[in-house]
């Protein structure tokens, strides 16, 4: 596929070659859950996809990673900006397709819902450089991440949980500390998210079992050097 890029110059999309049985066979044990069909009739055509406006796209994963086990304990990496962000599909063992999709930041720290699948993704980073097309990529990468650092508009706190009509997310709320603030993506919409960061590096992150919703939660206050002296 041919496009002209934001320079005006010409761009070839080209497809990475098919996977070989034996990557197959070593992508699926690394896995949590089996390879849905389509997939692998994706991998059978292409890995990945060459010259497109991401550094790397492939199907069977990139090195590195996102890294933060307790918010996607079984995270596939599929694509890299070349900055040290990632695309990754959030996999869990009852997965039974590759889906959804989230932008994971490390500068500002944030995860930015991109799509409910692989296939929405890859036809965006198809489509990334048709004319009129403002692409959902680039409002994920470049405003919804700075966005959401900045704003923090999708957080709901414990107490507001806690007096929900949604039985999943009383019971969550109810193991939190009163200071917890809840991200619900269950029902996501494409840059919807939370940061990682907010609270400095001490911050707590917390996932309800294989749910969809994560709690973040503030470091404990330290008294200061006057109260410990004087109680």
């Amino acid at each position: 596929m041919r496009f002209v890029d934001e320079d005006g110059e010409p761009v070839v999309l080209e497809l990475e070659p098919p996977a070989t049985p034996g990557q197959i066979e070593a992508l699926e044990a690394a896995l949590p859950c089996p390879i849905p069909e389509d997939i692998r009739e994706g991998l059978q055509v292409a890995t990945g996809l060459v010259g497109g406006p991401l550094e790397s796209v492939s199907l069977l994963g990139l090195d590195g990673g996102f890294g933060v086990e307790e918010v996607f304990p079984h995270a596939h990496p599929i694509a890299h900006d070349g900055f040290g962000n990632y695309w990754i599909v959030d996999l869990l063992p009852e997965s039974k397709e590759w889906g959804p999709v989230y932008f994971a930041c490390h500068d500002p720290p944030v995860v930015v819902y991109q799509s409910p699948n692989v296939a929405e993704f890859i036809a965006a980073v198809g489509r990334y450089w048709e004319a009129g097309c403002t692409n959902p990529i680039d409002q994920v990468h470049e405003e919804h991440s700075r966005r959401i650092w900045v704003e923090n508009p999708d957080l709901l706190a414990r107490r507001e949980a806690l007096s929900s009509g949604d039985r999943e997310l009383r019971s969550f709320a109810a193991t939190l500390p009163e200071n917890a603030l809840i991200a619900d993506l269950r029902d996501a919409r494409t840059g919807q998210g939370f940061s990682l960061g907010r609270f400095g590096r001490q911050q707590r992150s917390v996932r309800w079992g294989t749910s969809r919703i994560w709690a973040l939660v503030p470091p404990e206050r330290r008294p200061g050097l006057l109260a410990r002296l004087f109680g």
